[in-house]
């Protein structure tokens, strides 16, 4: 199963051929002046919202995964590789691209590897493939970036004010605001306690996990398709 899906490519060519081109562009960004690797991880980040975002539910009605499902793998397990596949190379990109900011001293490069940047990650991977589960590929990170576009454009004020933030309201609507705008944990913007980042990764982590269990429920057809 898992030469399988490391074989079939979960995102079309032109995807990882951006990916590619964001990697260098980032690695450069960060050779130049490692204290902009936020930037080029930001870039990372904005391309793995749709890279994560495969479509599974759809992608499966076609027929691509049949030789997997039809031979009585488990459901669970075969969505759980297929997720691991489809946010591997967003991954890579990000671990290349925070490597080179540790070897050239970044500032942030440790929270990229072990911290609080590296919760931005892991959210988006989640996050992106459970919004574009049921929908074509890429189309959950396009509704996504929709989204935040539209908070953006309204001047939505997603974190509150430093004070109190000790507080559970104020954790769960940090939480809250990283799940929705992950973003929030690079550059310079408001501090954001370990209580919070923690919150919302674990969030990721649930509806990661409440997916999958619907998808074993998921009505595939596994026929000969015309």
């Amino acid at each position: 199963m898992v030469r399988f899906f490391a074989v079939v490519r979960q995102s079309p060519s032109y995807a990882f051929a951006v990916l590619a081109a964001v990697t260098a562009f980032g690695v450069l960004t960060v050779a130049l002046n490692p204290a902009d690797l936020d930037s080029a991880l930001g870039m990372v980040l904005f391309v793995q919202m749709f890279l994560a975002s495969t479509g599974f539910a759809v992608t499966a009605r076609r027929g691509h995964f049949d030789p997997v499902l039809v031979h009585g793998s488990e459901r669970t397990l075969v969505l759980f590789v297929q997720w691991c596949a489809s946010i591997a190379p967003g991954i890579l990109a990000w671990t290349i691209v925070a490597g080179i900011g540790a070897r050239w001293a970044s500032p942030a490069a440790w929270s990229a590897l072990a911290g609080s940047r590296l919760a931005a990650l892991a959210i988006v991977s989640a996050v992106a493939w459970v919004a574009g589960f049921a929908l074509p590929r890429g189309a959950g990170g396009a509704l996504w970036m929709g989204v935040l576009v539209a908070l953006l454009l309204r001047h939505v004020d997603l974190i509150a004010p430093a004070a109190d933030q000790d507080s559970a309201i104020a954790i769960l609507r940090a939480a809250g605001a990283l799940l929705v705008c992950p973003f929030l944990l690079l550059g310079s913007h408001a501090q954001i306690g370990g209580p919070a980042v923690a919150a919302a990764v674990g969030a990721a982590v649930v509806l990661l996990l409440a997916t999958m269990k619907q998808g074993r429920r998921l009505d595939v057809f596994l026929v000969e398709r015309s």
